[in-house]
């Protein structure tokens, strides 16, 4: 007799375990079929429920669209949900962006903005041009061509044999640089591996360098050091290479800005964005172009060769459209600016632990890194699954975070990103400090007794 497995679904869940069964959220707190109430600190799957969860207007708004349409055959008609939307989405990229259209994922997003930019190049000739230039310890989705163009090495193992293997550079990865560099020349050293990595890899074939503005799930809001991004534009400008800024994570709000890219003095020519974008309400992701890119599409009357059944559907356009008509009337850009700097703040007091080695962010998208030792660094080994230990701890005492491991080498090292709504108020921040607090201590006391 074949024995049932323990969940029902096969994808995701680690089968060892059973998990609380959520019946319904309200604002920052989800709630199970207990009746206990958990502190959503990672906003969904991180980053997700910007605006928090149950709100009424978005449920009327989408009762109301679902009565008149939802999906439209794209080849044959527009409509005003549409159009409207989308010009608010270039109206809230930075200046200079002057075409969107949706998708439903942030993988859809991040792989038709490399196809946009593929096309980009085509047309105005560069036919040599494919190869897109990342990151280690980044992810830029879960497609087996997302997961070649990201550099997580635990994700891309399993498919290596269908890897196209696209050139990939160290992260800017402050806490990390080598001793003896300061930070000016750390940057240096960076910039020159990426200029180094295009003159070999062969300028004529690149297309695209892709790059989230701070460094999410795969290394626990990693910022990039002072003048890094204004580098990195300066080399792609002089190589013909487009700059696409992965804001997935980072946009809508999440840094404290409308996108995470604007707070480091640069423009990128494309724009990759989801996650926030529907505060978790509906499926929605989009790319946002420059003019720049689009250019070459007009001059020729070139259609877009990307999207899919669900592009540009009046559902997620009026999701989206009262996403940021809510961010708007409740100037939650300036919150979590605002929130974040306090959260930063209160997030330090947990220096107090010397397995604390990096407290880090920018806005309401948060941090802590974990090691064995404060003056070397060293992390955990991976098998003890320390982050992972942390966040289950934390759902125990009723506060979600998002723990991650990898950061060091994309083995070791162990992080938790934090990534509130952008609502949250500072005692419910007090809430989430105080429960990281109360775990490490009991992390830290369960080491002694092993190591006694």
């Amino acid at each position: 007799m074949i024995k049932p497995l323990i969940h029902s679904m096969a994808v995701c869940p680690d089968m060892t375990k059973t998990y609380p069964k959520i019946t319904h959220g309200k604002g920052i707190y989800l709630y199970d079929d207990k009746g206990k109430r958990y502190l959503d600190g990672s906003s969904g799957s991180s980053s997700v429920s910007n605006i928090g969860h149950g709100r009424e207007e978005m449920v009327e708004i989408m009762a109301d669209q679902i009565s008149k349409v939802t999906v439209l055959p794209t080849h044959a008609f527009n409509s005003d949900v549409v159009e409207s939307y989308l010009k608010e989405l270039t109206d809230f990229a930075p200046e200079g962006f002057t075409k969107a259209w949706t998708v439903m994922s942030g993988t859809e997003a991040v792989e038709n903005a490399i196809k946009l930019a593929l096309q980009y190049h085509q047309l105005r000739g560069d036919n040599t041009r494919y190869k897109i230039i990342s990151r280690w310890n980044t992810y830029h989705g879960n497609s087996v061509f997302t997961l070649d163009v990201g550099g997580m090495k635990m994700r891309r193992g399993l498919y290596e044999q269908w890897l196209h293997n696209f050139p990939h550079i160290s992260p800017a990865y402050s806490y990390r640089r080598p001793a003896h560099l300061n930070e000016a020349e750390y940057v240096q050293e960076l910039l020159e591996e990426f200029e180094n990595t295009i003159i070999k890899t062969g300028p004529e074939t690149v297309a695209a360098f892709i790059a989230e503005p701070v460094i999410a799930a795969a290394m626990g809001a990693v910022p990039p050091p002072p003048n890094y991004f204004k580098g990195i534009k300066y080399i792609c400008e002089k190589y013909g290479i487009l700059y696409i800024s992965d804001e997935i994570l980072s946009g809508f709000g999440r840094t404290g800005e409308n996108f995470g890219i604007n707070n480091f003095g640069i423009t990128p020519d494309i724009i990759a964005a989801g996650k926030g974008i529907s505060g978790g309400y509906f499926p929605l992701s989009a790319v946002i172009a420059s003019d720049k890119v689009v250019q070459p599409l007009v001059d020729t009357k070139t259609a877009f060769l990307g999207g899919h059944t669900f592009a540009c559907n009046p559902m997620g356009a009026r999701v989206g459209s009262k996403v940021l008509e809510i961010m708007e009337r409740e100037q939650l850009v300036a919150r979590s600016k605002r929130m974040g700097t306090l959260f930063m703040e209160k997030l330090k007091s947990l220096y107090e632990f010397d397995i604390v080695g990096d407290v880090r962010g920018v806005g309401l998208q948060c941090g802590i890194e974990l090691v064995q030792d404060r003056i070397t660094k060293t992390p955990f080994p991976a098998s003890m699954k320390l982050s992972k230990v942390i966040g289950e701890k934390a759902i125990q005492k009723g506060v979600v975070l998002y723990p991650g491991s990898g950061s060091v080498n994309g083995v070791d090292g162990d992080h938790i990103l934090v990534t509130p709504p952008l609502t949250i108020n500072e005692e419910q921040i007090d809430e989430i400090v105080d429960v990281m607090r109360d775990c490490l201590k009991e992390v830290v006391s369960e080491s002694k007794k092993l190591t006694a």
